[in-house]
């Protein structure tokens, strides 16, 4: 195992960590989220197509989604997820079983505190307004799509 892992930190009580680490089985890339954020980094995220949720908007986004939803808990400042981004998105689209949506845990910490994300890029699919699995670091696209496949595959059975 290969394993390379870096520290950022200030005086602050709000620290940032990230880590990579490269298995022979699963390469996984994440930001770890210590606790709440640190500064906001300005611009606007890319990928309009993508649904932007708050904390006011998850219910009615989320909870009471009649599909599936793929939500991506994100961060401007997070390398890991700039790139998982276009690879949900991309996914999403051409697979149209799921709905997908980001939440900024920058903008969102009371949301992304909620359900325990502590490392970035974390994926949560919700059914019927609870957790139904989840994923925590950057996939590629087959990946993705067949972690997509799971889910559905296991939400039918657990639907009959």
């Amino acid at each position: 195992m290969i394993a390379a892992a870096f520290r950022i930190s200030s005086l602050a009580p709000r620290t940032l960590r990230a880590s990579t680490s490269v298995t022979s089985r699963t390469p996984q890339l994440m930001c770890t989220f210590i606790s709440s954020p640190v500064r906001k980094e300005e611009g606007s995220a890319k990928g309009d197509s993508i649904l932007k949720v708050t904390a006011n908007t998850f219910d009615k986004e989320v909870t009471h989604s009649t599909q599936p939803v793929l939500v991506d808990f994100t961060a401007t400042w997070c390398m890991p997820c700039r790139m998982l981004g276009p690879v949900l998105d991309k996914v999403v689209k051409k697979d149209g079983r799921v709905k997908l949506v980001k939440i900024d845990v920058d903008e969102q910490a009371a949301l992304a505190g909620d359900y325990g994300i502590a490392s970035l890029p974390t994926v949560v699919v919700f059914h019927k307004g609870s957790p139904v699995d989840s994923f925590i670091g950057v996939r590629n696209a087959p990946a993705v799509e067949e972690f997509i496949g799971d889910v559905i595959a296991k939400i039918s059975k657990d639907s009959k």
